[in-house]
């Protein structure tokens, strides 16, 4: 383990593997097919990267977001790590040439979205490659019983077939015993080796608390430790006005959501990591490639889809092994909201066939065409054209997203348009001495029809590639021409990213996948009922629940959540209760014992005395008068 301790100091700095990645690493190295579940924050990106780099050839990793795909590669590249992806919408050509560099370039790592591997020219260049490891993240993809199932992913075990001699490692934080069973089975592994991190994070402190009014409490929490928190919220309206909130009483705080352009998204980020910030509150768009380790507070002010989403972004605090909290703050509104939710979100066959139906008439994709075609839109304008619920259209989206149908991203940019006034000679005459201005002028013409009759949408992206030129410097050329009286030029704001991953054929389609929505349906509504079981249980210690909940095997208690410290505190209540009838019945004829009697009795404890005597009040056997309890 030598080679692979030098490449980790050399590369990411560290003098020693976490618990289980040498192991993990080593298993690779030898050669064994490996299954590993590591939970968040676990490191498991180095247990493919190091033993890859430590070999010649090109390690194939195939991971289903595009926005982790595009956050490794930008961590590599910092590091001075050749990494190229094939995700997104590229053309033939474009992924051919990214396979010619693969194969000819000297890089150590190709990302590749599943979907790619049923494209058969793909698969075919792809194992041309010299690959020398094959890493599945997000494994429990591949597994009907897994929380984000994915039909794709039942493509990765014909890869076995054709690289039989190439190790293959499965990677996930979240799989119990009938996952992981389906991750070896469906991807064809060979007796392979399986290790398993508890789920156990002794460094966290879980806590629900249910009150109405929780503001208060939040603040107590984040003025009584003044470290990097986040804050998860439901919206991003709400993101907005709770940092707002916050602000107002001197809490150092700003939002995160999905709706911000990446600048905006990358300066709060920064700010926040270097500590300018102290608190985000965000959606849970933020986390994708985030490992702040020293961040104190994960605290929840709404409730999660699932027990996965919620132990995935409450392990985003104490990554450093110090004493940290992941709290829930909610009431019986917030409850009641979410069950509303899923309900109303139900998916059915009828509705995803309108969604799917009203978003290839609106976009005029005919019958059996539209494979590969990249449609950008706002996704409110388009539920509000067609009178659509947002969250249960957004559903219907993910759902085809999972099935393939579509490649689904939400990631705020512009729809440009643009209308020609100059006529035809005066463009002759002008860009004939202007030879830069040309190029980005032609492309234009070679791309679109009709520039010069009405407004026409173009794609700023499609025509940075044609031309080679940086997008910044095509939008300035075209602002230039508007000032010239060229042409007019404006942008409307996007939020969504639709690729077609097959040709439109409606209800066949739909029916084909329909299957799985029953399965879908069934899995969602399982894992809220576990997220709210979770939330209600005051009897149950957090940790048992949620371990259990990964079939492990936990039958302690942690001693330290918000069920646990509810029950030490009521049995110091218990303790107390009984010594105060006991005293008053050592002296019957004492009918008042005084505030500092009590007080003398119980040093140190003048919270569980506090509540004992609230107690003793609601009996109905003691009142409380100026300073003194008196026996009735």
């Amino acid at each position: 383990m030598f080679e692979a301790v030098h490449i980790l100091k050399k590369y990411w700095g560290y003098e020693n593997f976490r618990p289980q990645q040498e192991q993990i690493i080593n298993s690779v190295i030898q050669g064994f097919d490996t299954l590993a579940l590591l939970p968040t924050g676990g490191g498991k990106s180095l247990c493919f990267q190091v033993p890859a780099l430590m070999n010649e050839g090109i390690c194939l990793v195939i991971s289903p977001l595009i926005a982790l795909i595009q956050d490794q590669i930008n961590r590599l590249k910092e590091l001075n790590i050749k990494a190229l992806s094939i995700s997104g919408n590229l053309t033939t050509d474009e992924i051919s040439t990214l396979l010619d560099n693969a194969l000819y370039g000297n890089y150590k790592f190709l990302y590749i979205a599943p979907e790619r591997l049923k494209n058969e020219w793909i698969l075919s260049r792809i194992i041309q490659l010299p690959i020398n490891l094959v890493a599945v993240d997000e494994a429990h993809c591949i597994s009907q019983w897994g929380h984000d199932f994915r039909p794709a992913y039942l493509e990765i075990g014909q890869l076995k077939e054709w690289l039989p001699t190439v190790p293959f490692i499965a990677l996930t934080a979240s799989a119990n015993q009938r996952v992981q069973d389906d991750i070896v089975n469906n991807l064809q592994l060979k007796n392979p080796e399986i290790f398993k991190k508890s789920f156990l994070r002794d460094e966290l402190s879980y806590g629900v608390y249910l009150q109405e009014n929780s503001a208060e409490l939040l603040l107590q929490i984040l003025r009584k430790n003044p470290s990097p928190a986040i804050i998860y919220v439901k919206s991003r309206k709400a993101t907005v006005e709770v940092a707002e909130n916050l602000k107002s009483y001197g809490i150092s705080a700003d939002f995160f959501h999905g709706g911000l352009d990446f600048k905006s998204k990358k300066s709060k980020l920064n700010q926040w990591l270097e500590e300018s910030t102290l608190v985000m509150v965000a959606t849970n768009a933020f986390g994708m490639g985030i490992d702040k380790p020293n961040v104190r507070n994960v605290i929840h002010l709404h409730i999660p889809e699932n027990l996965e989403s919620y132990y995935q972004e409450a392990g985003r605090a104490g990554r450093d092994g110090q004493q940290s909290f992941a709290t829930m703050l909610l009431n019986q509104h917030s409850i009641n909201e979410a069950e509303n939710f899923q309900e109303q979100n139900h998916l059915e066959v009828d509705f995803v066939k309108l969604i799917f139906k009203r978003f290839v008439n609106h976009f005029q994709i005919a019958y059996g065409e539209g494979f590969n075609q990249t449609i950008r839109f706002n996704f409110k304008d388009f539920c509000q054209k067609y009178n659509l619920p947002v969250s249960k259209t957004f559903r219907a989206f993910e759902f085809l997203d999972r099935q393939s149908v579509i490649t689904f991203e939400q990631s705020f940019k512009y729809k440009n348009y643009i209308h020609f006034l100059i006529n035809s000679n005066d463009a002759i005459d002008y860009f004939s001495n202007h030879s830069l201005e040309e190029i980005v002028f032609l492309s234009i013409l070679n791309h679109y029809r009709g520039i010069q009759e009405s407004e026409t949408a173009i794609d700023i992206d499609l025509l940075s590639r044609h031309t080679k030129l940086p997008i910044n410097k095509i939008v300035e050329t075209i602002e230039s021409w508007v000032l010239k009286g060229f042409c007019t030029f404006s942008q409307a704001p996007n939020d969504t990213n639709v690729v077609l991953n097959e040709v439109r054929e409606d209800d066949i389609t739909i029916n084909r996948v329909a299957k799985n929505l029953v399965h879908f349906n069934t899995i969602k509504k399982k894992q809220f009922k576990s997220m709210i079981s979770y939330i209600k249980d005051q009897t149950t210690c957090k940790n048992k629940i949620l371990l259990n909940y990964f079939d492990e095997i936990y039958d302690a208690e942690c001693g330290k959540c918000s069920t646990c410290i509810q029950k030490k505190n009521s049995l110091k209540q218990v303790e107390i209760i009984h010594e105060i009838k006991k005293q008053l019945k050592i002296h019957p004829s004492k009918y008042v014992l005084e505030l500092h009697e009590l007080k003398s009795m119980f040093p140190h404890q003048t919270a569980y005395l506090a509540q004992a005597l609230k107690e003793l009040v609601e009996e109905n056997e003691y009142l409380y008068q100026n300073t003194a309890y008196i026996r009735i």
